[in-house]
């Protein structure tokens, strides 16, 4: 045993932990011959957008999402609302079952998302999970 895990702290101090987003996996509802949430990969990743970048058009019915618009601004064309929606830094947006979207950098200005999501099988053995 390590000296550092023979009396560990037990209780947090000055520390605050909040819960910004959340996806209710029961709420989940994946198309008829998915995978399992089970046998899905939690990924973590960061989407550089640069001035003019487009994240095409997509949808999450397969692969919920959080994501976490760290620098910028960028505007969302979302098959649920008729007009645009911009996200400014720092915004949380939570994406899962019928959304289909694209994203642009309108801007002058690089963006920077982070978004974890449940990624399908197949994109972690194409390598990119």
């Amino acid at each position: 045993m390590f000296d550092h895990q023979k009396n560990p702290p037990m209780e947090p101090v000055d520390e605050v932990d909040t819960t910004l987003a959340f996806i209710d996996l029961a709420d989940v509802k994946l198309p008829q011959g998915s995978d399992p949430l089970e046998k899905r990969h939690l990924r973590f990743r960061r989407v550089d957008v640069a001035p003019g970048g487009i994240v095409p058009y997509h949808s999450h019915e397969n692969r919920p999402a959080i994501l976490f618009v760290f620098q910028g601004e960028i505007v969302e064309y979302n098959s649920k609302h008729e007009q645009p929606r911009t996200h400014k830094a720092p915004s949380i947006i939570a994406e899962y079952n019928e959304i289909w979207h694209w994203w642009k950098n309108e801007t002058s200005s690089d963006v920077i998302i982070y978004a974890a999501d449940l990624a399908e099988p197949e994109k972690c053995t194409a390598g990119e999970c």
